[in-house]
Protein backbone atom coordinates (compact mmCIF):
# COMPACT_ATOMS: atom_id res chain seq x y z
CA UNK A 1 0.00 0.00 0.00
CA UNK A 2 1.50 3.43 -0.97
CA UNK A 3 0.77 6.21 1.07
CA UNK A 4 0.44 9.97 -0.15
CA UNK A 5 1.69 13.05 2.37
CA UNK A 6 0.41 16.43 0.81
CA UNK A 7 2.30 19.27 2.33
CA UNK A 8 0.94 22.43 3.12
CA UNK A 9 3.14 25.60 3.42
CA UNK A 10 2.45 27.46 6.25
CA UNK A 11 1.59 31.38 5.54
CA UNK A 12 3.64 34.47 6.94
CA UNK A 13 1.56 37.18 5.60
CA UNK A 14 -1.57 38.44 3.69
CA UNK A 15 -0.75 40.73 0.19
CA UNK A 16 -3.82 43.13 -0.46
CA UNK A 17 -3.32 44.37 -4.48
CA UNK A 18 -5.44 47.24 -5.21
CA UNK A 19 -5.64 48.39 -8.77
CA UNK A 20 -7.18 48.25 -12.39
CA UNK A 21 -7.87 45.02 -13.82
CA UNK A 22 -4.61 45.21 -16.28
CA UNK A 23 -2.22 45.77 -13.46
CA UNK A 24 -3.79 42.43 -11.40
CA UNK A 25 -2.66 40.53 -13.51
CA UNK A 26 1.41 41.24 -13.44
CA UNK A 27 1.07 41.83 -9.88
CA UNK A 28 -0.57 38.44 -9.29
CA UNK A 29 1.89 36.94 -11.66
CA UNK A 30 4.85 38.17 -8.99
CA UNK A 31 3.03 37.27 -6.29
CA UNK A 32 2.75 33.81 -7.40
CA UNK A 33 6.95 33.80 -7.93
CA UNK A 34 7.38 34.88 -4.58
CA UNK A 35 4.85 32.39 -3.37
CA UNK A 36 7.31 29.88 -4.30
CA UNK A 37 9.63 30.64 -1.23
CA UNK A 38 7.38 32.03 1.29
CA UNK A 39 3.50 31.25 2.08
CA UNK A 40 1.24 34.13 1.06
CA UNK A 41 -1.84 34.89 0.93
CA UNK A 42 -3.13 37.21 -1.84
CA UNK A 43 -5.85 39.52 -2.85
CA UNK A 44 -6.47 41.04 -5.83
CA UNK A 45 -8.89 44.04 -5.85
CA UNK A 46 -10.21 45.77 -8.85
CA UNK A 47 -11.89 49.10 -8.33
CA UNK A 48 -15.89 49.31 -9.96
CA UNK A 49 -19.30 50.48 -8.73
CA UNK A 50 -20.48 46.97 -6.88
CA UNK A 51 -21.11 46.94 -3.45
CA UNK A 52 -20.63 42.88 -3.06
CA UNK A 53 -19.18 41.30 -5.94
CA UNK A 54 -18.45 37.69 -5.54
CA UNK A 55 -14.86 36.75 -3.89
CA UNK A 56 -13.17 33.98 -6.65
CA UNK A 57 -10.70 32.42 -4.81
CA UNK A 58 -8.07 29.89 -6.27
CA UNK A 59 -5.91 28.55 -3.31
CA UNK A 60 -4.45 31.16 -1.57
CA UNK A 61 -5.47 34.18 -4.00
CA UNK A 62 -8.84 35.63 -3.47
CA UNK A 63 -9.95 37.89 -6.55
CA UNK A 64 -12.36 40.52 -6.38
CA UNK A 65 -13.42 42.07 -9.55
CA UNK A 66 -15.76 45.51 -9.58
CA UNK A 67 -15.57 46.62 -5.80
CA UNK A 68 -16.95 50.26 -5.02
CA UNK A 69 -14.61 52.41 -3.47
CA UNK A 70 -16.70 52.81 -0.69
CA UNK A 71 -16.38 49.47 0.46
CA UNK A 72 -12.89 48.54 -0.05
CA UNK A 73 -12.11 48.82 3.64
CA UNK A 74 -15.21 46.78 4.73
CA UNK A 75 -14.01 43.92 2.55
CA UNK A 76 -10.22 44.32 3.45
CA UNK A 77 -11.35 43.70 7.18
CA UNK A 78 -13.15 41.12 6.38
CA UNK A 79 -10.65 38.78 4.06
CA UNK A 80 -7.43 39.77 6.13
CA UNK A 81 -6.44 37.99 8.53
CA UNK A 82 -5.57 39.27 11.97
CA UNK A 83 -3.01 36.66 12.72
CA UNK A 84 -0.80 37.37 9.70
CA UNK A 85 0.85 41.01 8.82
CA UNK A 86 -1.07 42.70 6.10
CA UNK A 87 1.07 44.39 3.18
CA UNK A 88 -1.47 46.46 0.91
CA UNK A 89 -0.03 47.61 -2.74
CA UNK A 90 -1.53 50.25 -4.28
CA UNK A 91 -1.61 50.01 -8.06
CA UNK A 92 -4.00 52.69 -8.67
CA UNK A 93 -7.62 53.59 -7.93
CA UNK A 94 -9.69 56.59 -6.38
CA UNK A 95 -7.44 57.75 -3.31
CA UNK A 96 -11.19 58.15 -1.30
CA UNK A 97 -10.13 55.26 0.77
CA UNK A 98 -6.86 55.00 0.97
CA UNK A 99 -5.92 56.78 3.93
CA UNK A 100 -8.35 54.71 5.88
CA UNK A 101 -7.13 51.71 4.30
CA UNK A 102 -3.63 52.64 5.78
CA UNK A 103 -5.16 51.35 9.30
CA UNK A 104 -5.70 48.02 7.88
CA UNK A 105 -1.64 47.66 6.98
CA UNK A 106 1.50 46.88 8.58
CA UNK A 107 2.90 48.32 5.67
CA UNK A 108 1.57 50.39 2.57
CA UNK A 109 3.39 50.29 -0.79
CA UNK A 110 2.29 52.65 -3.94
CA UNK A 111 2.89 51.92 -7.03
CA UNK A 112 1.20 53.70 -9.77
CA UNK A 113 2.27 55.39 -12.89
CA UNK A 114 1.13 59.04 -11.86
CA UNK A 115 2.14 59.60 -7.98
CA UNK A 116 1.60 63.10 -7.36
CA UNK A 117 -1.86 62.87 -6.38
CA UNK A 118 -1.23 59.61 -3.65
CA UNK A 119 1.82 61.77 -2.66
CA UNK A 120 -0.13 64.59 -1.48
CA UNK A 121 -1.36 62.21 1.36
CA UNK A 122 1.71 61.41 1.98
CA UNK A 123 2.42 63.12 5.92
CA UNK A 124 -1.09 61.51 6.78
CA UNK A 125 0.13 58.09 5.80
CA UNK A 126 3.43 58.36 7.47
CA UNK A 127 0.86 58.17 10.92
CA UNK A 128 -0.97 55.60 10.35
CA UNK A 129 1.30 53.10 8.83
CA UNK A 130 4.93 52.09 7.16
CA UNK A 131 4.81 53.75 3.84
CA UNK A 132 7.15 53.48 1.02
CA UNK A 133 6.89 53.24 -2.85
CA UNK A 134 8.00 50.61 -5.36
CA UNK A 135 10.49 53.57 -7.03
CA UNK A 136 11.94 53.76 -3.45
CA UNK A 137 12.85 49.88 -4.23
CA UNK A 138 13.68 50.39 -7.99
CA UNK A 139 16.75 53.14 -6.42
CA UNK A 140 17.98 51.04 -3.94
CA UNK A 141 21.10 50.26 -6.43
CA UNK A 142 21.80 53.99 -7.27
CA UNK A 143 21.13 54.90 -3.39
CA UNK A 144 23.54 52.04 -2.41
CA UNK A 145 26.41 53.09 -5.18
CA UNK A 146 26.34 56.68 -4.05
CA UNK A 147 26.14 56.03 -0.61
CA UNK A 148 29.45 53.96 -0.86
CA UNK A 149 31.48 56.50 -2.71
CA UNK A 150 30.81 59.16 -0.12
CA UNK A 151 32.34 56.36 2.11
CA UNK A 152 35.34 57.94 0.66
CA UNK A 153 36.76 60.57 3.35
CA UNK A 154 37.80 63.15 0.06
CA UNK A 155 33.85 62.91 -1.06
CA UNK A 156 32.51 63.07 2.38
CA UNK A 157 34.75 66.46 3.39
CA UNK A 158 33.19 68.06 0.05
CA UNK A 159 29.26 66.77 0.97
CA UNK A 160 28.35 70.39 1.73
CA UNK A 161 29.91 71.92 -1.53
CA UNK A 162 28.07 70.57 -3.90
CA UNK A 163 26.37 72.51 -6.49
CA UNK A 164 24.71 70.86 -8.64
CA UNK A 165 22.57 67.50 -9.60
CA UNK A 166 21.52 66.67 -13.04
CA UNK A 167 19.48 63.34 -13.77
CA UNK A 168 18.47 61.58 -16.44
CA UNK A 169 15.35 59.67 -16.04
CA UNK A 170 13.22 56.68 -17.83
CA UNK A 171 11.12 57.35 -15.06
CA UNK A 172 10.62 61.19 -14.01
CA UNK A 173 8.94 60.85 -10.60
CA UNK A 174 11.87 58.57 -9.54
CA UNK A 175 14.12 61.24 -10.62
CA UNK A 176 12.35 63.29 -8.14
CA UNK A 177 12.60 60.79 -5.45
CA UNK A 178 16.36 60.60 -5.95
CA UNK A 179 16.54 64.37 -5.81
CA UNK A 180 14.85 64.48 -3.10
CA UNK A 181 17.06 61.65 -1.36
CA UNK A 182 19.85 63.74 -1.67
CA UNK A 183 18.29 67.21 -1.18
CA UNK A 184 17.07 66.05 2.64
CA UNK A 185 20.82 63.79 3.57
CA UNK A 186 23.04 66.40 2.57
CA UNK A 187 20.65 69.46 3.87
CA UNK A 188 20.60 71.54 0.31
CA UNK A 189 20.22 74.90 -0.12
CA UNK A 190 17.59 76.28 -2.61
CA UNK A 191 20.65 77.61 -4.04
CA UNK A 192 21.84 73.87 -5.23
CA UNK A 193 20.75 73.34 -8.98
CA UNK A 194 18.68 69.91 -9.34
CA UNK A 195 17.61 69.49 -12.97
CA UNK A 196 15.75 66.45 -14.15
CA UNK A 197 15.48 65.36 -17.78
CA UNK A 198 14.12 62.00 -19.97
CA UNK A 199 16.71 59.63 -20.54
CA UNK A 200 17.14 59.88 -24.21
CA UNK A 201 18.47 56.02 -24.35
CA UNK A 202 17.38 53.04 -23.45
CA UNK A 203 18.49 52.39 -19.43
CA UNK A 204 17.01 49.16 -19.52
CA UNK A 205 14.75 47.97 -15.91
CA UNK A 206 16.74 50.88 -14.26
CA UNK A 207 14.64 54.06 -13.26
CA UNK A 208 17.78 56.40 -13.63
CA UNK A 209 20.01 56.38 -16.62
CA UNK A 210 22.48 58.71 -15.36
CA UNK A 211 23.27 61.31 -12.86
CA UNK A 212 25.76 64.12 -12.07
CA UNK A 213 26.91 65.87 -8.60
CA UNK A 214 28.78 68.50 -9.23
CA UNK A 215 30.97 70.43 -7.01
CA UNK A 216 34.41 72.86 -6.84
CA UNK A 217 36.48 70.21 -6.11
CA UNK A 218 34.89 66.56 -6.50
CA UNK A 219 32.87 65.04 -9.42
CA UNK A 220 30.71 61.97 -9.48
CA UNK A 221 28.95 60.07 -11.98
CA UNK A 222 27.00 57.12 -11.98
CA UNK A 223 25.74 55.53 -14.91
CA UNK A 224 23.76 52.79 -16.01
CA UNK A 225 24.83 50.03 -17.86
CA UNK A 226 21.43 47.59 -19.40
CA UNK A 227 24.08 45.71 -21.78
CA UNK A 228 26.07 44.42 -18.93
CA UNK A 229 23.35 45.24 -16.09
CA UNK A 230 25.23 47.07 -13.95
CA UNK A 231 25.86 50.19 -12.54
CA UNK A 232 29.17 52.24 -13.38
CA UNK A 233 30.16 55.15 -10.66
CA UNK A 234 33.29 57.35 -11.34
CA UNK A 235 34.46 59.81 -8.80
CA UNK A 236 37.21 62.91 -10.15
CA UNK A 237 39.01 65.14 -7.99
CA UNK A 238 39.85 62.62 -5.97
CA UNK A 239 41.63 59.74 -7.25
CA UNK A 240 39.76 58.98 -10.71
CA UNK A 241 38.42 55.82 -9.11
CA UNK A 242 35.76 53.63 -10.73
CA UNK A 243 33.07 51.38 -8.94
CA UNK A 244 30.60 48.70 -10.43
CA UNK A 245 27.96 48.10 -8.65
CA UNK A 246 25.42 45.17 -9.85
CA UNK A 247 21.87 45.84 -11.27
CA UNK A 248 18.63 44.00 -9.74
CA UNK A 249 16.83 42.38 -12.93
CA UNK A 250 14.10 45.13 -11.85
CA UNK A 251 11.31 42.61 -12.10
CA UNK A 252 7.86 43.06 -9.46
CA UNK A 253 8.37 39.66 -8.16
CA UNK A 254 11.82 40.90 -7.16
CA UNK A 255 10.73 44.59 -6.25
CA UNK A 256 7.54 43.24 -3.92
CA UNK A 257 10.29 39.97 -2.42
CA UNK A 258 12.52 42.76 -1.20
CA UNK A 259 9.43 45.03 0.04
CA UNK A 260 7.65 41.93 1.50
CA UNK A 261 11.22 41.76 3.84
CA UNK A 262 11.40 45.28 5.43
CA UNK A 263 8.66 45.80 8.21
CA UNK A 264 9.67 48.70 9.63
CA UNK A 265 8.95 52.77 9.04
CA UNK A 266 11.60 53.94 6.64
CA UNK A 267 12.19 57.73 7.88
CA UNK A 268 15.12 58.32 4.80
CA UNK A 269 12.51 57.33 2.31
CA UNK A 270 9.60 59.73 4.33
CA UNK A 271 12.42 62.75 4.31
CA UNK A 272 13.32 62.18 0.51
CA UNK A 273 9.46 61.69 -0.43
CA UNK A 274 8.92 65.35 1.11
CA UNK A 275 11.40 66.62 -0.40
CA UNK A 276 10.88 64.89 -3.62
CA UNK A 277 7.40 66.91 -4.04
CA UNK A 278 9.54 69.88 -4.46
CA UNK A 279 11.60 69.16 -6.95
CA UNK A 280 10.44 70.03 -10.67
CA UNK A 281 11.04 67.54 -13.30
Amino acid sequence: MTTTTTTTRALTGTVVVVGPDERLKPAAEALSKVGESIGLRSILISPGDQTAPPAKVDGNTTHIAGLSTRFLNNVVAAQRLSSLPALVWWRGGSTESLVDLADLADRLVLDVEAPDEVWKHAETLFERTALTDIRWTRLTRWRSALAHIFDLPQVSEAAGEFQKLTIEAADLDAGRLFAGWLRSRLRWKPSVSIAIGRASGNSGPSPLSKMTLEGPNVWIAIDARPETRCLAARVDGVDGSARIVPLSDGSLATLIAEELGVRTRDWAFEEALVAGREVNR
